[in-house]
């Protein structure tokens, strides 16, 4: 039976219509509340920022980045330049938080602020602080500048993501994390990170983490589909060589 039958079978009481609503949210996906904010324009590539320089932009773009924003101590200048590639989170609420949680970055809306419209959620960036082992090159503070934009950036991709998304299509993205989806879920983030102009950054942190803990480097580069939720350096720059933003 399909979960469309299953719908049909639930319609006729009161806890099936409850029901058949929850689902067709889910089926639907994305609710857009940006119409104000569509004819913001991302960032273009920069192939490499360089600490030095972005230094000197650092009051400017935490005046025009920095509203609403809990930025992550000794991550500030990295945030910001992350988030100037992403217009429609200029005034959205995020805090940014470095503990030790096991799990290098994640990002997710605040669940107490989980039933307020889009733009009135607090989203929540966690950065991981210590990780023992091959798995250190995961922590932020141990990769270099221009990679970490490039992470950081991918964690703004997921908030742009939520934005678009009802509370329900939240709901059923936390379920997908549990399955085999979050591999496509993960990899569409990458791809709407390099849409934003971050895929140098990305590329850079794919190649610098690979690296670093794979035990077959030409694999660790050149591997896609299957070889995890996240895209590797090959992937990153065969998207780049034929996507319009990065022609030049």
């Amino acid at each position: 039976m399909t979960r469309y039958e299953i719908a049909a079978n639930h319609s006729n009481t009161k806890a099936g219509r409850i029901l058949t609503c929850i689902s067709l949210l889910l089926l639907l996906g994305p609710v857009s509340s940006l119409t104000a904010q569509e004819n913001l324009a991302p960032r273009n590539p920069v192939r490499e920022y360089l600490e030095p320089e972005q230094r000197t932009n650092y009051d400017a773009l935490l005046s025009e980045f920095g509203s609403n924003k809990q930025l992550p101590n000794g991550f500030e200048l990295q945030t910001l330049v992350a988030l100037s590639h992403y217009p429609e989170l200029r005034d959205t609420k995020i805090d940014f938080i470095v503990d030790d949680v096991s799990i290098p970055l994640s990002s997710r809306p605040l669940w107490s602020s989980m039933l307020r419209s889009a733009e009135n959620r607090t989203y929540l960036i966690i950065i991981d602080s210590e990780l023992e082992g091959p798995r250190e090159a995961l922590l932020l503070k141990n990769q270099p500048f221009n990679a970490q934009i490039g992470i950081i950036g991918h964690e703004l991709a997921h908030t742009v993501y939520y934005l678009n998304r009802s509370f329900f299509g939240i709901a059923g993205n936390a379920l997908c994390q549990l399955t085999d989806c979050r591999i496509t879920f993960e990899r569409a983030t990458d791809r709407r990170l390099i849409d934003y102009g971050l895929g140098w950054q990305r590329f850079d942190h794919a190649t610098f983490v690979r690296s670093r803990i794979s035990q077959d480097l030409v694999s660790a580069f050149t591997a896609e589909g299957g070889s995890g939720a996240y895209m590797s350096p090959a992937e990153i720059m065969r998207i780049m060589q034929g996507h319009e933003v990065y022609s030049d």
